[in-house]
């Protein structure tokens, strides 16, 4: 069976390969009707555009690499579903790569859509600093950070400010007595870890409080919360503030196994960063981060970064809010 080419669904539709091209690539306005007429003759012919031809025409691949630190993270899976969306309405693909927060595979990830297989990089990155990167990062490339910024990095970069609400949230802490409150810390080299860390410093300082020997380092990932729990309760912690969903969700998980009932025998205030389902978070107090919003976001810079890539860096800055736990 002949391949069905361009010039077939032209003539089946009774207009111009021009036409086609237009309807087929978004390149130009065409009238409803003749667009409708033309889709059906793909439709109808089973008619499929040809990737690479278009890819050597256009110089585009419509494909964009999301290098992830842990797509296991509710976080990040729903980061992924939000820019998929975003980039599905253009034509473009999304390829992920998951670096398991681990530096050589970061740098294998870069390097492997470094050839040109991708028209832009979305880069969560578990890199000390830009430095590590700057000689393997393609300059030809749009590239934009999300969610965590590398420091003097010239590409554009969208976050979520978790300053003030984790300030609010201690706060509500001290306000309902506490006068031990513990912290547990995901990765201590990247920013989102630095910034929610000095926000609890700084407000236990306001009050008297801060006690280094309360603060216990995570890695952000599954599995490093049941050592440091322990040992907060141990030290005397009434409440306990974690950094992260996925250890929040374990520290819940934990303390049901154990039989501590979190809001009354100790309060935690955690992180909620999706829609999904995550037991056990009504017990707590929540930061809450845009996570839907900052996917959408991302996949409009990558779009505008690749149309203009010459243009002004940009950061971009979202806000979480701070929720109580409801009272039952």
């Amino acid at each position: 069976m002949n391949r069905v080419g361009i010039q077939d669904v032209a003539r089946h539709a009774g207009v111009s390969t021009a036409t086609v091209s237009y309807i087929i690539n978004n390149k130009k306005s065409v009238s409803a009707e003749t667009r409708k007429r033309v889709e059906r003759s793909i439709k109808e012919l089973g008619y499929k555009p040809n990737a690479i031809a278009q890819s050597f025409k256009t110089g585009k691949k419509n494909l964009i690499a999301f290098i992830v630190p842990d797509i296991a993270n509710n976080f990040f899976s729903t980061l992924i579903e939000e820019i998929e969306g975003v980039l599905a309405s253009r034509h473009y693909k999304l390829m992920i790569l998951n670096t398991k927060e681990t530096k050589i595979r970061e740098i294998e990830s870069i390097n492997a859509v470094s050839s040109g297989i991708v028209d832009g990089i979305i880069l969560a990155s578990t890199m000390d600093s830009y430095s590590e990167i700057k000689s393997i990062l393609p300059q030809s490339i749009p590239t934009i950070l999300i969610d965590r910024e590398l420091k003097d990095c010239p590409a554009d970069s969208i976050t979520v400010n978790c300053h003030d609400a984790v300030c609010r949230g201690v706060e509500d802490l001290i306000g309902k007595g506490h006068r031990k409150i513990g912290y547990i810390t995901g990765l201590m080299h990247i920013s989102t870890t630095v910034e929610r860390l000095d926000a609890y410093k700084e407000t236990m300082q306001q009050h008297g409080l801060c006690d280094p020997a309360l603060i216990r380092i995570g890695d952000s990932m599954s599995h490093c919360v049941k050592g440091h729990l322990d040992s907060l309760i141990a030290a005397g912690c009434t409440a306990v503030v974690i950094t992260n969903n996925v250890m929040a969700t374990e520290a819940m998980l934990q303390m049901l196994d154990e039989g501590i009932r979190p809001g009354r025998d100790i309060e935690i205030l955690g992180f909620r960063d999706s829609d999904q389902a995550q037991y056990g978070l009504q017990h707590m107090d929540l930061i809450i981060q845009p996570t839907k919003e900052l996917g959408k976001v991302a996949g409009r810079r990558i779009l505008d970064r690749i149309s203009d890539p010459a243009g002004l860096q940009q950061r971009i800055e979202l806000q979480a809010i701070f929720m109580p736990r409801e009272k039952t």
